[in-house]
């Protein structure tokens, strides 16, 4: 098992921490990841139980109704035979009927899982390219994307909504829906919440976290944390009523697309809900990267020496 660890400067997403390299059992190794600890499970006598109950459901296609209604019948009438024993037993017998349910739930759930459509966005070239030279500014160059960015991820999703509305005056009918100003709100919203809440946990470089607690410091946080570390508990506040999205812009913004079809997929979203919101976000990429020389950084700022030795440690 191949293993590495992550320090936020040697990947696109600006992941830490130990990953390890995973082939699934039977499939091509063009489906192998590296994946954090969080996405694997310990050996031991609990989860060998999963995957053998994972293995059965996959062998006979799914827990179809019946073979679940015959379980509970065989469970019903082996509970009143032994209505006579003690009520130990009885106690046992439940904690196994509870297990079992348990077991068919989780079976169940994965296997939902299992059936959502994969989502894939697509980022326009120039974005790709933006991507690569970002990472190597920050990376390899040892430069920052000054902050305050002007205009700040807040602005540029303000900015869009009022493009995308006066773009979409003569829609048809027949449209109305998917062009509606609740959807495209909707969306915009979530946008800037996945990235208030990402930005600390999974959209900096390493180099850049020092910039970030740097910020927060000069501009009173309201958090008790005061480190990027203990940043990852979600909240986004970046101090007073301030948040990421005040303060940073389409550099980091962009870098949220490469882990948004992992959010979307955890999501409780239905096929054609994602369908409409992959729709509205090709349109937003396409925005960006039509207005991309108004929207990045033109020249990042050279980082101190002083910045340098703490960035270090």
């Amino acid at each position: 098992l191949k293993a590495e660890n992550w320090t936020g400067d040697d990947n696109v997403t600006g992941q830490v921490g130990p990953h390890y390299l995973v082939h699934y059992d039977g499939w091509k190794k063009t489906w192998d990841e590296w994946v954090p600890e969080t996405r694997l499970l310990k050996y031991n006598d609990e989860n060998l139980a999963r995957k053998a109950t994972l293995e059965e459901a996959a062998k006979s296609g799914s827990l179809t109704s019946s073979s679940s209604s015959t379980a509970d019948k065989a469970a019903s009438t082996g509970a009143g035979a032994k209505r006579g024993r003690d009520s130990d037993a009885h106690a046992d017998r439940k904690n196994m009927a509870r297990g079992s349910k348990r077991s068919r739930d989780t079976v169940e759930a994965e296997e939902e899982f299992l059936k959502r459509p994969e989502v894939k966005i697509s980022l326009p070239d120039e974005l790709k390219l933006q991507l690569v030279d970002d990472w190597e500014n920050i990376t390899k160059k040892g430069e920052l994307v000054p902050l305050p960015r002007k205009p700040c991820v807040k602005d540029i999703l303000d900015d869009y909504k009022k493009h995308y509305l006066s773009s979409k005056r003569d829609t048809s009918a027949s449209g109305a829906k998917h062009r509606s100003p609740q959807v495209v709100d909707e969306v915009l919203k979530g946008l800037k919440l996945y990235f208030d809440r990402s930005l600390g946990q999974n959209l900096l470089y390493r180099f850049e976290r020092a910039q970030y607690v740097e910020y927060r410091k000069k501009n009173g946080p309201k958090m008790g944390d005061g480190d990027v570390g203990n940043s990852r508990s979600g909240n986004g506040s970046m101090g007073g009523d301030m948040e990421p999205s005040d303060v940073y812009g389409a550099e980091h913004l962009l870098r949220l697309f490469v882990n948004l079809p992992m959010i979307i997929v955890h999501t409780s979203m239905d096929a054609e809900s994602i369908s409409l919101l992959k729709e509205h976000l090709a349109e937003f990429l396409s925005y960006i990267a039509r207005e991309k020389h108004r929207l990045f950084v033109r020249e990042y700022e050279a980082a101190s020496p002083a910045y340098h030795r703490i960035s270090s440690t």
